[in-house]
C-alpha cells in the first residue's frame, strides 16, 4: 500500500503597514507581517492592543499590482494576546460602498 504524503496548507506571509486607533485612541502605525491563508483567513500580530471591531488600514509594503499599494479597509478580532506585547488578530475587510458597488454590477 503506498501512502501518498500529507500536504498542509501554508499561509503567505506579506509585509504590510497597518494604522488605525488603539485602545486608548491614540492614532498608530506600524509594519508587521499578514499572513494571509489559502482559504482566505487573514491574520497579524501587532504591538499595539486594540478595542473590539476596530477599523484598521492595511497597506501592502510591495504591492503586487499597481491598484494593491492603496490601504484597505479591516476590522480586527482578538485571537489571543502573547507575551512581550504582542497581540494577534484576525481580520475581516470591510464592505465600503465602493466594493458593495463592484459586486452588484
Amino acid at each position: 500500500m503506498h501512502l501518498s504524503p500529507i500536504t498542509l496548507a501554508t499561509p503567505t506571509t506579506y509585509r504590510v503597514e497597518v494604522s488605525g486607533w488603539d485602545n486608548t485612541q491614540s492614532f498608530f502605525v506600524e509594519k508587521a507581517g499578514l499572513e494571509w491563508s489559502e482559504s482566505g483567513e487573514k491574520l497579524v500580530v501587532l504591538r499595539h492592543e486594540l478595542r473590539e471591531s476596530t477599523i484598521l488600514f492595511v497597506r501592502l509594503l510591495q504591492p503586487i499590482s499597481p491598484d494593491r499599494s492603496h490601504p484597505v479597509p479591516y476590522t480586527a478580532e482578538l485571537i489571543r494576546s502573547g507575551n512581550l506585547s504582542q497581540w494577534e488578530y484576525r481580520l475581516k475587510q470591510v464592505q465600503t460602498c465602493a466594493n458593495r458597488d463592484e459586486t452588484l454590477n
